[in-house]
């Protein structure tokens, strides 16, 4: 396989894992708070509060995956 190939199926890896990152945590918020907002009562107060938890988490997990990229490309620089 060419490195066009590679790099190819390399950033569409990276690119899914991120979307798949970022569903995952705002999904995990959400059915959270709506557990809590069931168990206490309190629809839709921890529904937002959670929600809003997961988004922030989900663009924290998509920093994370970018910047570990960005490093290990640049180490690939400087030794290539």
């Amino acid at each position: 396989m060419d490195e066009e190939k590679r790099n190819l199926i390399k950033t569409v890896g990276l690119v899914s894992s991120m979307g798949i990152s970022m569903a995952l945590a705002i999904i995990i918020g959400v059915v959270i708070g709506r557990q809590l907002d069931k168990w206490f009562g309190t629809h839709p107060w921890f529904f937002f509060i959670f929600l809003f938890f997961g988004i922030a988490a989900g663009f924290r997990n998509i920093y994370i995956i970018a910047g570990r990229e960005i490093r290990k490309d640049g180490e690939d620089n400087k030794r290539g």
